[in-house]
């Protein structure tokens, strides 16, 4: 399994980079995971979208969803191969059709297939098992865990410190967590939603895994003081995901 960083801002995109949204090729499969502002122009450099197994939206921020009408596009007007089946699943909080319809119309509903997100119904993908868990955010919001061929990646989305989000990282090989709080914001991440670099530390060690990758940076932070803080927490490695960097699990 190995995952690719297409975006790793929080709110908005920091100058020159995209918002949340990974890649994640595991079992021959390919994932698109999240789908912020300027994902799909970072996808497209890499893999064509009919290409694509799923996606999965963690939640219905724009930082994790702006690019998913353009995404529609690109499938309705794009070269369609003969294999393509019409339509690309979309693993989604319950109000993602509504959502969408909203904001580009029914048609876009035309080109994906919504199923709504569930804890308590994992995903088997050919190969690819995909479990969730709700998270502390002011909407509704998802972590996710892919297990392919033993390995074991978590992904966090945007969580205040969560019980149920470490038991779902129980074990993993990587886990790829926001860190969008200074340290000196550690007091309101309840409130907001996020974690701090030590908080991310903290939930690290208390879940055993392996490796520990920072992500979701507000764009006027510096990436490497999370890292410094988590690092402080976790005795494994720790470093800040980089924009277009593949990372082996």
């Amino acid at each position: 399994m190995r995952v690719r960083v297409l975006g790793r801002s929080g709110g908005y995109p920091r100058p020159g980079e995209a918002c949340s949204g990974y890649l994640v090729e595991a079992a021959g499969r390919r994932l698109l995971v999240d789908l912020g502002h300027g994902v799909l122009s970072r996808l497209l450099l890499h893999v064509d979208p009919y290409r694509l197994d799923v996606v999965v939206l963690s939640h219905l921020h724009p930082d994790h969803v702006a690019d998913v009408p353009a995404l529609r596009v690109a499938l309705r007007w794009g070269r369609k191969p003969p294999s393509w089946p019409g339509r690309l699943p979309v693993l989604a909080p319950v109000a993602a059709p509504e959502y969408f319809a909203h904001v580009v119309g029914e048609q876009a509903l035309d080109e994906l297939d919504f199923y709504a997100l569930s804890e308590s119904e994992p995903v088997d993908l050919d190969g690819v098992q995909l479990r969730f868990r709700r998270t502390r955010h002011p909407v509704e919001t998802y972590a996710v865990r892919l297990e392919a061929h033993g390995s074991v990646l978590v992904y966090t989305a945007d969580t205040s410190p969560s019980e149920g989000v470490a038991e779902l990282s129980r074990g993993a090989d990587v886990l790829l967590a926001e860190a969008t709080l200074s340290e000196a914001y550690a007091d309101r991440a309840e409130a907001a939603g996020h974690m701090t670099g030590s908080q991310a530390g903290k939930l690290a060690r208390e879940a055993g895994v392996r490796r520990l990758l920072l992500t979701h940076f507000f764009p006027t932070s510096d990436p490497q003081e999370p890292v410094a803080a988590a690092q402080a927490a976790f005795d494994g490695p720790v470093e800040a995901v980089r924009e277009g960097e593949v990372y082996e699990v």
